[in-house]
C-alpha cells in the first residue's frame, strides 16, 4: 500500500514538457534608426504648440477663422523682426528651432532655410541655430538675433 502511494505522488509530482508551438516567424530587426519624420506620423494636423479653443477642435486655432480659409504667408507681409523664438529641438538631421509671428502663424528653420506650417520655404530669409540662440538673415544683409527664454 505504502509503495503504491509513494508511485503515485512520483508520477504526478513529474513535470510534463511544455510543447510551444510558433505560428508566425519573430520580426527582423532594423539595422538603421528611425527618424523623427518616419517615428512620428500624427493622425491629424493639429499644431501641438497651440492650444485646442473648443471641445474636440482638431486645429487648434486661437484666432477664429472663416470656413475653409487656411492662413496664407505671403513674403511681402513676413516680417523678420514680428517672429519670437518658441523653442530648439535636434534631431538627427540636425538642430531646429521653431518660430511664432504676432498673428501666430509657425515657422520652422531647419538647415539654414524657414518653412511655414505647410513646409513652403520663405524666400529671401536664412538663419543658423546656435546654443540657445537663433540668428537669422535677410537678403539685404540684415541681421536679428532671438533668444530663448528660460523662465517660461
Amino acid at each position: 500500500m505504502r509503495s503504491i502511494l509513494i508511485t503515485l505522488l512520483i508520477c504526478s509530482a513529474a513535470p510534463a514538457a511544455a510543447q510551444v508551438a510558433v505560428s508566425t516567424a519573430a520580426p527582423a530587426v532594423q539595422a538603421v534608426p528611425l527618424t523623427t519624420e518616419q517615428a512620428y506620423r500624427p493622425s491629424n494636423g493639429r499644431d501641438p504648440l497651440v492650444p485646442a479653443t473648443v471641445s474636440g477642435d482638431t486645429k487648434g486655432s486661437a484666432v477664429p477663422k472663416a470656413k475653409g480659409q487656411a492662413p496664407a504667408v505671403v513674403s511681402s507681409t513676413f516680417n523678420v523682426y514680428s517672429l519670437a523664438l518658441t523653442g530648439i529641438m535636434e534631431d538627427s538631421s540636425g538642430r531646429q528651432a521653431l518660430l511664432r509671428d504676432a498673428a501666430g502663424n509657425l515657422y520652422t528653420l531647419r538647415a539654414g532655410h524657414i518653412t511655414d506650417a505647410k513646409k513652403k520655404t520663405i524666400p529671401g530669409v536664412s538663419g543658423v541655430v546656435k546654443g540657445k540662440q537663433v540668428i537669422l538673415m535677410t537678403e539685404d544683409k540684415k541681421v536679428h538675433h532671438l533668444n530663448l527664454r528660460e523662465n517660461e
